[in-house]
């Protein structure tokens, strides 16, 4: 009888374990193993080669390919994800391709173009150095400008494949801003690894947005959870803004609801992050026309819903019950209100 009443509500769809999608996954674990064997090979080869201080190195193609190894390396190692392996990969092809490019090795396709829109600029009276506002310049001449940068993506693309790098020439061809927003990516991620302020409102928002997109589908403990952890950020947002007084505040909360390490906002817990933004005085209260609203209490009920996350917490304390359209929508009142008190302080 029991066996009947505790018949599976939802089951495991079988193509998580049919025979095909795990020989797939674990040809896609040994692909990481393999790539870490390649590693440690690539890297003694990009080690050596940068105690040559050779003139003219950063448009080297001999220099191009053993960085583009590196990046494909530590990719398939998966060291580094795939917005800076598009950087990582990019770059040293592109000094070769913008060294071809300073050396005249397109002219023969890039000249005639150029002297139709000279003669253009010339009869419309634009001196060197001028130029028309955006969208102001003749028909003819815009034609030729998008043909001029054609010719220059074919350039660059045929440099790409050059050195192995098909994926990332078909992504720049068939969706260019998806390709520049990787790649700035990945050019953060090394160049500005330590803005973490920037990055953590980054952050925030891409959480708010996949928060979105995953309630729209129906995912509804997946929404919750990115609010959370949106909520998270932005109250450790208002403490690094002013790391100072936080630490002050921590220190002057009861001791079980200090943080052991004052100096290092960013080690706190989201309780924490909750009882010190409210001590500085952060967390305003949220007053409607019929009350007015503890906002650490708010906060709390949404680190309470994240908090389901954990299997162990949400079998012990709601078994068999869902998360709703109608928690996701309390969920996101909630952080909208606080978001509300919080960047204005």
């Amino acid at each position: 009888m029991k066996r009947f009443f505790l018949k599976p509500i939802v089951r495991r769809k079988q193509m998580l374990i049919d025979s095909s999608t795990v020989n797939d996954a674990l040809k896609r674990i040994d692909s990481r193993v393999l790539g870490e064997d390649i590693l440690s090979e690539v890297r003694e080869l990009v080690k050596n080669d940068h105690k040559e201080k050779k003139k003219g190195r950063w448009k080297d193609p001999a220099t191009a390919i053993k960085y583009v190894a590196l990046a494909q390396a530590l990719y398939a190692a998966r060291r580094i994800k795939r917005a800076e392996y598009v950087y990582y990969a990019s770059w040293p092809v592109e000094g070769v391709y913008e060294g071809r490019l300073m050396d005249g090795q397109y002219d023969k396709k890039l000249s005639p173009i150029n002297d139709l829109m000279a003669d253009i600029e010339s009869k419309c009276g634009l001196k060197k150095g001028e130029y028309w506002p955006v969208g102001e310049a003749p028909p003819e001449y815009e034609r030729l400008n998008k043909k001029y940068e054609l010719v220059l993506d074919s350039c660059r693309t045929g440099v790409m494949r050059e050195f192995g790098l098909s994926d990332l020439a078909d992504l720049l061809l068939r969706d260019r801003s998806e390709y520049e927003r990787l790649r700035e990516r990945g050019r953060r991620a090394i160049h500005h690894h330590n803005d973490t302020q920037a990055a953590l409102k980054d952050v925030v928002v891409r959480y708010e947005e996949d928060a979105r997109r995953a309630a729209s589908a129906g995912a509804y403990s997946a929404a919750i959870t990115l609010l959370g952890a949106g909520l998270e950020g932005l109250l450790l947002l208002r403490c690094l803004k002013s790391k100072s007084k936080s630490a002050k505040t921590a220190l002057m909360l009861p001791r079980k609801k200090r943080p052991r390490n004052l100096d290092d906002p960013m080690g706190w817990t989201f309780e924490a992050l909750i009882e010190i933004n409210l001590a500085a005085g952060w967390l305003p209260n949220v007053s409607t026309a019929i009350a007015t609203y503890d906002p650490a209490g708010l906060a709390h009920i949404l680190r309470v819903m994240r908090n389901q996350v954990h299997p162990g917490r949400c079998v012990r304390e709601h078994p068999w019950v869902e998360i709703g359209e109608d928690d996701y929508k309390d969920g996101e009142a909630i952080y909208v209100a606080l978001l509300s008190k919080i960047i204005r302080k």
